[in-house]
């Protein structure tokens, strides 16, 4: 098998035209600093990215530009343009800055693979997010939350950020996985851990030769990577073996390959993965499994758990907010049963629903979609050349006051008095969109709900500190909270 870290970009991906020297490039460009004078310091885009490009935004309008390390960058915020970007004109783009670090542990999987490779894998990809399989991963994601719960103690004091990491990386690897996940969850925990710090730390151009230092930390990051890919490739050599003796429900998944039917109480997603067949009759390697493992172990937990950590901060700043997210999770039938839920009952929280919706504007988990423009494109009006760096920003385009009044409040009720079917496109893209919206968006809500009602049924959460109960991000790959969160811990109900 080849492993993701010394693999080369694949031959069929469309060449890369080379980054535009900005000083040497005459052409048209939008507003911004370094336009007829210096570029922007590595040192300050990285101090605050979030904060300097929603500034660049304010100061300069809707499409900015900018240098860094000398090569040419546009940030582009206005809804119409995110929508050209990511949907409209998006077969000119590839993905950017940032996502060849990822490919070094994720390889071609959804997150980072391009044509022709990713639109085979999304299409193969689907049958594990459709709708009627949910209701399986719903009675996994409950029984992971109840077990989570029943260990924070009435009156101590929970890091909330470690706590929904290790709660989403469980429900992931157990939904992925099922009962082999439990020798392996601390490794993947550990080596997923040290992959994702450093691909964050250095993922803009230039970092990646870090790589060849002899020193401890850099020298971390392959064997992460491979350690990933290692337990990824046993569990798929364990199942093959398994299918080729015929062991029922372990190896042999109950999958249909006419109708790719799956039944999660007695299968996984691996199971799924090993079972799927393309249009021409033609599966997965066990490479092409693997890098989907690792991408789905990744974006399925490290968001979710992002997500509901800002959520819980946010709420301690709204009590008539978290007053009726109790409400709500009290009348909840599946919570008051101690049973499994269906969808439609958790899909059917009002509350819990306006609740996520806000965390997911002010604190988008992927706050920034960097691309690559493969040829000479326009977008709303702004000349794109061939290899310049493009930036759409979720966490800019989410604090714009005309779709947003007071952006910077948190307040669900917003999204009653202005639900999303009536904000331009592009306006709110948690998700992203076009082609590369999330596949696992409707799983992702699903279990975040399940946790979120879960928690407001049985707990209250307080910030240890009362005068900043919203901790500062630490936005990298994604928008993290700083630190470890601590909240006390004060028990509703058992």
């Amino acid at each position: 098998m080849v492993r993701a870290f010394t693999a080369p970009r694949p031959a069929s991906y469309a060449p890369l035209p080379p980054p535009i020297n900005r000083r040497r490039f005459d052409g048209p460009l939008p507003p911004g600093p370094g336009v007829g004078g210096p570029g922007v310091s590595l040192a300050r885009f990285l101090a605050d990215t979030p904060g300097f490009l929603l500034r660049l935004q304010r100061r300069y309008g809707d499409a900015v530009s900018f240098s860094l390390n000398g090569q040419l960058f546009l940030g582009l915020f206005a809804p119409e343009m995110v929508e050209g970007v990511l949907v409209r004109s998006s077969r000119s783009f590839v993905k950017g800055v940032g996502f060849e670090r990822m490919r070094k542990v994720l390889g071609e999987g959804l997150l980072t693979n391009e044509q022709p490779i990713h639109l085979r894998h999304r299409r193969m990809m689907q049958a594990p997010f459709h709708r009627e399989r949910l209701d399986g991963y719903a009675a996994t994601m409950a029984a992971s939350t109840q077990t989570e719960l029943a260990s924070w103690e009435d009156g101590a004091t929970v890091p909330v950020g470690p706590r929904m990491m290790a709660l989403t990386l469980d429900i992931v690897a157990r939904t992925l996985f099922g009962t082999d996940a439990r020798e392996h969850a601390d490794r993947i925990a550990h080596s997923m851990e040290i992959a994702i710090d450093r691909i964050e730390r250095t993922m803009l151009p230039g970092l990646d030769r870090l790589d060849r230092l002899p020193l401890p930390w850099f020298q971390a990051f392959p064997r992460a990577a491979d350690d990933l890919a290692e337990v990824a490739e046993q569990l798929i050599a364990e199942r093959r073996a398994a299918a080729e003796r015929g062991v029922a429900g372990h190896g042999a998944p109950a999958v249909d390959p006419e109708t790719a039917a799956f039944d999660p109480r007695r299968d996984d997603l691996l199971a799924l993965l090993l079972a799927m067949r393309d249009d021409d009759g033609g599966g997965l390697d066990d490479d092409e499994v693997r890098d989907e493992v690792l991408t789905l172990i990744l974006s399925g937990h490290e968001t979710t758990a992002n997500v509901l950590t800002w959520a819980q901060a946010y709420l301690a700043t709204a009590p008539e907010v978290r007053r009726a997210l109790e409400a709500e999770a009290d009348e909840q039938a599946w919570l008051t049963e101690g049973r499994a839920p269906s969808v439609e009952e958790v899909m059917a929280a009002d509350v819990a629903g306006l609740v996520l919706a806000e965390s997911l504007r002010l604190a988008p988990p992927v706050w920034v979609a960097p691309r690559r423009a493969l040829e000479d494109v326009e977008v709303a009006g702004v000349a794109i050349p061939a290899g310049a760096h493009v930036l759409v920003s979720q966490y800019v385009t989410h604090r714009d006051p005309r779709w947003f009044p007071e952006p910077e409040r948190f307040d669900p009720w917003r999204w009653r008095e202005r639900p999303e079917r009536d904000l331009p496109r592009g306006a709110y893209t948690p998700f992203g969109g076009g082609n590369r919206r999330c596949l696992g968006e409707h799983f992702a809500l699903l279990e975040a709900r399940i946790i979120l009602l879960a928690i407001a049924r049985q707990l209250r959460l307080e910030p240890t500190d009362p005068r900043h109960p919203v901790p500062p991000a630490q936005p990298r790959a994604t928008y993290r909270p700083r630190g470890r969160v601590p909240m006390r811990v004060t028990r509703r109900m058992a």
